[in-house]
Formats: C-alpha cells, structure tokens, sequence
C-alpha cells in the first residue's frame, strides 16, 4: 500500500482520497474508521447542548435508563439509547462489552479474567469496566478486526 500526504495551508476542509482495485476487508475497515472522524454524538450537561466527537469518548453506559457518554475530563448525557447508538456505532471502534456499556476500543489499555466467567476492561485512564461473558466473543472480534492502539 503507498501513503501519500499533501499539506498545504491553503487547503479548507481535510480530504481523503483513497484509489484502489478492491475494496477489501481490511481496507473496508480503514474506510470506516476514517469516517468515524466526521460523526459525532450529542450530550447535555444541565441545559447546554454539545457536539461530542466520537474520537473523544471513551465508553458510553446506560444508569438506571439513562444513557451517558464519556469522555477525558466530562460525562454527558445523551437522549439516545443504548441500543440505537450500538447500531449507529457498528462500523466504528465501539462494542458492547455489556448490558449496559458500550466501549470504544481505541481507548482500551488492557484486559484481564475475573472470575464468573467475566473480564475486566482497563482503560488508558486507568478506569476499569467489566466485560461480561456474553459479549467477549464480540470484543475479541472487534479487537481482531481493528488491531486498534489506544490514544
């Protein structure tokens, strides 16, 4: 595969232009990936409304029916649901690691057993999540696919 990259200050909106033969798996992933750039999620913090990019949130988890994103520094509130944002999120970096979480992998530091059968996700902030048994086939997937490296 060749890289080329054109800098120019006179350049507005950042363009990515990728020819190819075929569209295959891997470069099918990078294609997504890439557009993930350009999408971002809304969440509130009391009355003010913001644009979250998705790069900037590390997980999203549903308390007691309310769905809030996460990020470094902040935790909003999103009006979304948990299961209408894993659709949205599908071809990103983010899986569901559990009923009620879903975590964008580009942020996963490492991952460790606990008993039960369940695992235990540490983020590159040094917070830990846990996975459970039903979707660590689905994580195991992701992470096969993306090869992602954290932040």
């Amino acid at each position: 595969m060749k890289l080329t990259i054109n800098q120019s200050l006179n350049q507005g909106e950042t363009e990515v232009i990728i020819n190819c033969n075929v569209i295959d798996a891997r470069l099918q992933h990078l294609i997504d990936y890439i557009r993930q750039y350009s999408f971002s999620l809304e969440g509130r913090i009391g009355d003010e409304v913001y644009s979250i990019a998705l790069e900037d949130i590390y997980y999203i988890d549903c308390v007691d029916g309310k769905t809030f994103l996460y990020s470094q520094e902040q935790v909003y509130e999103s009006k979304e649901r948990l299961n209408t944002l894993e659709e949205k999120l599908g071809s990103t970096s983010f899986t569901r690691i559990s009923k009620n979480c879903i975590l964008n992998c580009m942020y996963l530091k490492s991952v460790s057993p606990l008993w039960n059968h369940r695992m235990e996700a540490t983020l590159v902030s040094g917070e830990k999540l846990v996975i459970t048994r039903n979707y660590i086939g689905s994580l195991k997937e992701k992470l096969e696919m993306g090869r992602f490296k954290h932040a």
